[in-house]
């Protein structure tokens, strides 16, 4: 019998990746959990009109150091996209997953605590840089919680409740990664936390999906010195005056 976690799981996966969700399917299955594939996003094939809908390169060369690839623009909709059916369907939480990633032997003991969890925005399950927390708070026996002031790259996995995706779905137009754009939370009043021990670790096996339909590079470099110190600044005026959620 499959395990109950009272929420969706969700797993990311392009239709041009299908060894990356039979990797996904493998772990999830000999854990014993259910989940849904959403289709994700591919830059490359959204035409002028459908990039235009959904980014605005003023407000990326405004407060973004380089101009967003197509698969960063993918993967930011690909991310919506559940983002919007959490709201349609009144889905009241849920966890996220690309599919790039190792599931580690707690990744199931997450889900004694959806009544906890589901109080927050925003949790974060991996974090390949180990940032590390200005507050903790412990989850019963397996877990604590933390929030940032530096808060982790990477959209790999992660929890959100209802609350939370309403907040992420305010902006009309992207204009960031996904990931960043999750690191000014602030602008959105949303909160960010981590869960430690982290339960899913990256899988090195797998290159980037943005990495890799961008020849190689996650994203564009800075397209200028100027535009790149700005970003920088802003962003350390963020890291200093605001952390990540209360605890």
């Amino acid at each position: 019998m499959p395990i109950n976690t009272s929420c969706p799981v969700y797993i990311i996966n392009l239709d041009c990746a299908p060894d990356r969700m039979t990797n996904m399917h493998e772990q999830l299955i000999s854990l014993n959990l259910e989940y849904s594939r959403i289709p994700a996003v591919k830059g490359a094939d959204l035409s002028e009109i459908e990039i235009n809908q959904v980014y605005s390169p003023a407000l990326n060369k405004k407060y973004f150091r380089a101009n967003l690839s197509l698969g960063e623009i993918g993967c930011y909709m690909s991310h919506r996209n559940i983002w919007r059916k959490m709201v349609d369907e009144n889905i009241a939480f849920a966890v996220i997953l690309e599919d790039d990633m190792l599931l580690t032997s707690q990744f199931t003991d997450i889900f004694q605590h959806t009544d906890i969890m589901k109080q927050y925005d925003l949790i974060k399950l991996a974090d390949n840089r180990d940032h590390q927390p200005k507050h903790k708070k412990q989850i019963g026996d397996d877990f604590e919680l933390i929030n940032f002031t530096k808060i982790p790259n990477c959209t790999t996995g992660y929890t959100l409740s209802l609350k939370g995706a309403k907040k992420l779905l305010i902006r009309e137009k992207l204009y960031r990664p996904v990931d960043i754009d999750m690191q000014f939370c602030h602008e959105l009043n949303l909160s960010v936390f981590g869960l430690r021990p982290y339960p899913i670790t990256e899988n090195k096996d797998f290159t980037s999906d943005i990495a890799t339909l961008n020849g190689g590079f996650h994203g564009h470099k800075s397209t200028s010195f100027i535009r790149n110190i700005k970003y920088r600044i802003h962003l350390w005026w963020h890291r200093k005056n605001y952390i990540s959620g209360e605890l």
